[in-house]
């Protein structure tokens, strides 16, 4: 059986998403995926971009998605989950398939 690889942005979560807990720390529980250290450097440093889009304490909210800064980075954002996934489809051995929810939400902004 093939694993689906879910691509989804989240507060400090980064885009791929891990939600296996393995060996102490959480995994998309595909090793090539898990143990590529170009990968996961792209991983965080999307994480680290999106995650700065929400504000605490600010515009009168607890928490607030700058969503002009989110359109603002689009480019940007857009060229590193491409990154992201050309460094993916290089990695498919073919036992997994990609779910890519946040590439098609960018360019729709």
């Amino acid at each position: 059986m093939r694993r689906t690889l879910k691509i989804s942005l989240d507060f400090l979560a980064g885009p791929l998403r891990k939600d296996e807990f393995i060996d102490g720390e959480t995994r998309t529980g595909i090793s090539v995926i898990d143990n590529d250290a170009a990968l996961q450097a792209l991983n965080d440093q999307i994480c680290e971009l999106y995650s700065s889009y929400y504000e605490f304490d600010s515009h009168d909210q607890a928490c607030w998605f700058n969503e002009e800064q989110e359109k603002t980075d689009k480019p940007l954002m857009l060229e590193l989950l491409g990154k992201l996934n050309a460094r993916i489809a290089e990695l498919n051995d073919g036992s997994f398939v990609v779910d890519d929810q946040e590439t098609p939400r960018v360019e729709a902004l």
